[in-house]
């Protein structure tokens, strides 16, 4: 258990992985493939918001989406949020799917973030060889624990940034409805979607019509956007580069 020592640099998706993605977005290029659209309901966006919240608080406590954004989507805590929101999603029973969602998802955001800063804290001090799930145990059995240094180095005042604000909403929204559209853990969504790419998005969105709507009406929408540039501009664009740094390999040799 633990997050990546370097969560911005967490391994890339494997070939198999990203054909499966593809797939799952089947953009217009690809016509061979039928994708069946999925019906967004109430409790979807219901998620979508939950992790938006998250995310804002994050930004609203002083950290940078630069730094929260892969750390927490390539978190065991992001995928505490994955199984228990595809879980939950299958169940009849909403007494039960209530139950499930209690330990994290209806704790206060704060407490999330936190908790996110503390497991990676510990997971960095602790060596290679070690097994993650004792050093945690063991941190949390400790009489005293060392307060980590991205929690005592926020500032005393919260960020009141609007603009800052805003976008960390939106940015933890549709992290959430990728995931949710494609069924796909954060870890995938990230690896496809990195900060600086969706920031990107997002301010290209601002002189759009779709910024100017409600986010649930507009989410979907933005996520098919964002779809079709990875599957038709992104992913050939790197693999073109791929090909050319193995020509340049061979001819050197």
């Amino acid at each position: 258990m633990g997050t990546s020592r370097d969560p911005a640099r967490s391994r890339p998706l494997s070939a198999n992985v990203k054909r499966l993605m593809r797939l799952s977005r089947a953009a217009p290029k690809n016509g061979k493939v039928i994708k069946v659209a999925r019906e967004f309901g109430a409790q979807d966006y219901a998620y979508c918001h939950k992790q938006g919240q998250l995310f804002m608080e994050a930004a609203w406590m002083g950290f940078s989406m630069e730094d929260f954004a892969p750390l927490f989507m390539n978190s065991q805590l992001a995928g505490v949020f994955d199984v228990s929101f595809a879980a939950a999603k299958g169940m009849e029973n909403d007494e039960l799917s209530n139950l499930l969602r209690i330990p994290l998802l209806l704790k206060s955001p704060e407490t999330i973030v936190e908790a996110l800063y503390w497991i990676d804290d510990i997971i960095k001090r602790t060596d290679d060889w070690q097994n993650k799930s004792m050093a945690l145990s063991q941190a949390y059995e400790a009489e005293r624990l060392q307060l980590p240094p991205a929690l005592a180095e926020l500032p005393d005042e919260p960020n009141s940034d609007v603009d800052a604000l805003a976008y960390a909403y939106w940015l933890g929204f549709i992290y959430r409805c990728e995931c949710l559209m494609h069924e796909e853990s954060s870890r995938m969504v990230y690896g496809a979607f990195d900060e600086a790419l969706m920031r990107s998005a997002y301010k290209e969105l601002l002189s759009d019509r779709l910024g100017q709507c409600d986010l649930m009406d507009s989410a979907p929408e933005i996520c098919a956007r964002l779809d079709r540039l990875l599957v038709e501009s992104i992913w050939p664009a790197r693999s073109r580069n791929q090909r050319r740094l193995q020509d340049l390999e061979t001819n050197r040799s």
